[in-house]
């Protein structure tokens, strides 16, 4: 398998749904565990330059991701995430908007219902797929004017590129 297989992603929007799909050199054990660690979290979730200097993670239903987004110039952007299902190695659920640092919802943006899948892909690789579900297709394609896709494409990056062959070397 070449580099660029190994880097396939599919990107969709069905309706109020956006969906991306990546596949991994990585097993699916040390995909699921960057994903729900939040000091490995912390290092690849946000687009660059970007940075999450603030990751808090319950991983439990009803548990909370807490997790602030600072950009170059200083600037912070507060998420919370309430997690709805685990289903460790295969799947993760969880509802996910703005909030403040006291991880207080706001209205900024509308509640996302995301779904984080984990699939075996054969000879040590994984397939993740990211499911974002708003409320209308309207807020949808708002959302996906923000940058949605390319910062969700750029933070896969940061995964592939700087966390998993770390992950990998030990």
């Amino acid at each position: 398998m070449d580099q660029n297989e190994a880097r396939q992603q599919v990107t969709r929007v069905i309706d109020r749904t956006f969906v991306i799909e990546r596949v991994f050199q990585a097993p699916k054990e040390m995909v699921y565990e960057a994903f729900v660690n939040p000091e490995l979290l912390s290092k690849w979730w946000a687009p660059k330059p970007y940075t999450i200097p603030v990751c808090r993670i319950d991983l439990k239903p009803g548990g909370r991701w807490h997790y602030c987004m600072r950009s170059p110039e200083g600037h912070t952007q507060w998420v919370l995430g309430i997690y709805e299902e685990i289903r460790p190695l295969e799947r993760v659920s969880y509802n996910i908007t703005f909030a403040d640092e006291q991880a207080n919802r706001t209205d900024e943006i509308p509640m996302q219902e995301v779904t984080v899948e984990f699939a075996d892909a054969g000879n040590g690789r994984t397939t993740l797929t990211l499911s974002f579900s708003l409320p209308t297709a309207e807020e949808l394609q708002e959302t996906l004017k923000m940058g949605m896709s390319e910062g969700t494409a750029m933070a896969l990056d940061n995964l592939e590129q700087d966390v998993l062959p770390a992950m990998l070397r030990g």
